[in-house]
């Protein structure tokens, strides 16, 4: 597959795609799931992780669905699993019933995108910035406009807002199944391109990196609002706007890790986003411009974080495995970031909650420091071992 190519499009395109039902969801839970089946907000966050739950029951089938399908065949069934999961509930149903649905939505989800983010890999690694940074320009920016789609919708649609990720699903199902010669004929049989590739530090990229974006989602979130006392009409745009750089940034950030490598863009990216997130400790010092600045680095720095790990990822060749794999430790990890800091925040309840949350802004920030650094030392351990091994 050549770089930034015609496939390459066309596969980020579908990316885009296949994230706005999921980025819908998350915004209109108030109306669609709490007010909906009368449900606390706790029970509308377990809503939520079931579908981080399904990528995680899902992943062990990916290794038999990339034997026996076609990609776009695959992508299409999924697809189309997803669109019918999704009309159910916007049925009359249980809430019992809507959790499991939910997992099976997650499970979809992951499918759909371990199998486009796996054909990526084709091509070898030289140039694997090229196909990797549109695609994460295409995810992020599919994430954004789910979010503002369900922000907008959700208020007048409720419950409906499945029926608007159904329709969205049912249009990827098509175009996958339509795709002839660029989907449809491609087989999702690994090639192999370098031997010994280190792979579980890919996994731990992801499951820091998503761990501390359930923190920025949230808990900076009611940070900014409840404690520094921000309007909601200037974090919510300021929170868009960390999005906007993630996903802007992404493409400059794959030319960049094609020129100097992924893991010194993994390193600067690692490095910056932690620092920006740590600033945001001390915003009831700060002036706003400052904590947008703090808010602005995060974007700049984090574009680089999810190109360099697909690209370390697809080193290993196994295609939709690896992609899969990435994801549910991913899913995994925004998983315990929610639940950990939902559980210090529980723990500190002696604490002035302004202490609390920048307690758990600098915990967050030295672990992820922690994780990331024996995972990078790993990686680029295999990288001179795997160097002298073939210069001899």
């Amino acid at each position: 597959m050549s770089a930034a190519g015609p496939k390459t499009l066309v596969i980020a395109l579908l990316i885009g795609l296949a994230t706005l039902p999921d980025g819908m969801v998350p915004i209109a839970l108030n109306s669609a799931v709490v007010e909906r089946w009368s449900v606390s907000i706790e029970s509308a966050h377990w809503f939520t992780a079931a579908a981080l739950l399904g990528a995680l029951v899902l992943f062990p089938f990916l290794g038999w669905i990339q034997r026996r399908w076609r990609s776009g065949a695959a992508i299409a069934w999924a697809s189309l699993l997803n669109a019918i999961l999704l009309f159910i509930l916007a049925s009359p149903i249980p809430f019992s019933l809507a959790m499991v649905l939910r997992v099976g939505t997650g499970g979809m989800d992951m499918v759909t995108l371990a199998i486009l983010l796996g054909l990526l890999e084709r091509g070898g690694s030289d140039r694997a910035g090229h196909r990797y940074g549109p695609a994460t320009l295409a995810l992020m920016l599919g994430l954004a406009m789910g979010f503002t789609i369900g922000g907008i919708l959700s208020q007048f649609l409720q419950e409906g807002i499945f029926l608007v990720g159904a329709a969205f699903s049912i249009l990827l199902a098509v175009s996958a199944g339509c795709s002839g010669g660029v989907l449809r004929s491609e087989t999702m049989t690994p090639e192999p391109s370098e031997k010994g590739v280190r792979y579980w530090p890919t996994l731990v990229f992801s499951f820091g990196d998503r761990a501390l974006s359930a923190v920025v989602t949230v808990s900076v979130t009611l940070y900014l609002v409840t404690e520094i006392a921000l309007k909601e009409t200037l974090v919510g745009p300021a929170m868009s706007m960390i999005v906007l750089f993630l996903a802007i940034g992404a493409w400059p950030a794959g030319l960049l890790a094609d020129r100097i490598g992924p893991l010194p863009v993994r390193i600067t990216a690692v490095v910056g986003y932690a620092a920006g997130f740590a600033m945001l400790a001390a915003a009831p010092w700060l002036p706003i411009w400052a904590i947008m600045l703090a808010l602005a680095v995060m974007g700049i720095f984090g574009s680089g974080l999810a190109p360099s790990m697909y690209m370390l990822a697809a080193r290993r060749g196994r295609g939709a495995i690896d992609m899969g794999g990435v994801h549910a430790a991913g899913n995994g990890g925004y998983l315990a970031g929610l639940l950990s800091a939902g559980g210090l925040l529980l723990l500190s309840d002696e604490m002035p909650t302004v202490r609390a949350y920048q307690l758990i802004f600098l915990i967050f920030t030295t672990l992820y420091l922690l994780m990331n650094l024996p995972a990078i030392a790993a990686m680029a351990g295999w990288r001179v071992t795997n160097h002298s091994i073939s210069d001899r």
